[in-house]
Formats: structure tokens, sequence, C-alpha cells
């Protein structure tokens, strides 16, 4: 998010929980078929970014071409990828036939925010879902709200959940880890979700999507003087002074 001088706390938490998960249950003899866009996981992949598309003259695809022996792939990884399609759908629904074959998700977000609020941008959820239904599995999904994200996190630096907070802009996922794990969360509004989407999980009763805190952004937490003007993005609008993020309003 262009702070390059905290670049050392920040952590993919698609990419790292899925690293464990697969060191801890993969056999190390074997591959992952990797549908993302992670190019860092210390373990033997194959998955080419950009797939040939079907060439259309059958309606279905009956015959397909798999780089790797089914039983030479320990596990079929998931997640956000620009260039997902058919035949990627084919080759991990017949390397999950093998039930000792993992299938990890990175994370089930429906949707991602972009500049233009009527364009819906879809996330690693409906890929995941694709890959669930056409394989009759269910996933590990390791990212948040999940628990392999947050012990990764406590394995890595030790944390005291009671003294964290977690900053999202998600409720479902990033304002729901934080309450489940015993940390306060504080809800940011540059995201997809706003804060009538809190106010109506406090009224539907729904309290671990339900904030702490929220703030107008994440550069309002953060003192005008601590980052360059070179290091913050457009989108972040910085304060002039510390920001005190708000209790939530308690509407019951």
């Amino acid at each position: 998010m262009g702070f390059n001088r905290l670049i050392s706390k920040f952590l993919g938490l698609y990419c790292e929980p899925s690293r464990c998960c697969c060191r801890k249950d993969l056999n190390k003899k074997k591959k992952v078929c990797l549908i993302d866009e992670l190019d860092d996981l210390d373990i033997e992949y194959f998955g080419d970014p950009v797939e040939n598309h079907h060439d259309g003259k059958t309606a279905f695809i009956y015959d397909l071409n798999l780089e790797e022996e089914l039983e030479d792939v320990g596990a079929v990884i998931v997640g956000y990828e620009h260039y997902f399609n058919y035949i990627k759908l084919m080759k991990a629904a017949n390397y999950l036939k093998d039930e000792h074959c993992l299938f990890v998700a990175t994370n089930q977000d429906e949707t991602c925010p972009g500049p233009n609020p009527s364009t819906v941008i879809p996330d690693a959820g409906p890929i995941v879902a694709a890959v669930q239904k056409a394989s009759g599995r269910t996933p590990i999904v390791v990212g948040k709200p999940n628990t392999p994200a947050f012990e990764y996190i406590c394995l890595r630096w030790k944390i005291n959940p009671q003294r964290t907070m977690m900053v999202g802009d998600r409720t479902d996922t990033d304002i729901k880890f934080g309450k489940v794990h015993g940390m306060k969360a504080c809800f940011v509004l540059s995201g997809c979700h706003q804060i009538g989407d809190i106010l109506e999980n406090q009224a539907n009763g729904i309290y671990d999507m339900v904030t702490n805190y929220y703030a107008k952004n994440l550069g309002s937490l953060v003192p005008e003087d601590f980052l360059s003007k070179s290091e913050v993005p457009e989108k972040i609008i910085m304060g002039k002074k510390l920001f005190v993020p708000q209790p939530v309003p308690n509407t019951c």
C-alpha cells in the first residue's frame, strides 16, 4: 500500500498460510497445481498463467492434456487469477479426483473494491466456488477470517491478541478475523463495505462482524510526518494529526 518503511511487517496472508498448509500435509515428493498469481511458494508447483482456450470445434472438451500424472500432484491451490478459464477448471477438477490431493483456497472474497463503484470486480471466491462445484470437494480456506492465517501470524510475531488491533475494510473477512481471534477491530471506509453494513450486522446480531472502531481510511491513522508523500498512494488521505478511531454507534 505504499508504506515502504513498514514493508517488513507486511504479510501476504494468502501466500504464507498456503505455504504452511502445504508443508504440513503435502508429501514433499509431490507437486502443486497452482491456480493463482502467487510466485514465491517454496514448493515445486506448475500452472501456466495463460492457458490455451478451447478451439470451439466441439461443445465440450473431451480430451485434456495434464502436465503431471494424477498421483504426482499433492495439492491444488486456488486463489485470485486474471486468466482463469474452463481448461484450468477441468485440470483442477481432475487432479482433485484423488481424495489425498489437498484442495487449498487462499480466500473466498466475493468481490474486491475498485476505482469505479458501479463495476463489479470478482475476487477469488467465485473461482474457488467453480472448482468446488466441479470437483465436489470442500477447500481448506487459509486466508481471513480463517484460523490458519491467525496461527501463522502468532507463530511469526508472537503477538498478544489482547494488545493487537485488526484494521481492515471488509466486515466478513477483516473484522470477523479480528473479533473471532480475540483482537480489537478497526474498520476503514475505503473498501466495499461501509458503516451501514456494520449497523446492519449489529441489528441482526452478527456481532463477530461488528467493529469496535472505524476510521475514514488507513492513512488517517498515521501522522502526516511519519511518511513522505512519495510513499503514500493517492487513495490514502493523510490527516494533519493522528486520527482517533471512532466507536461504532450502538443502535440496540
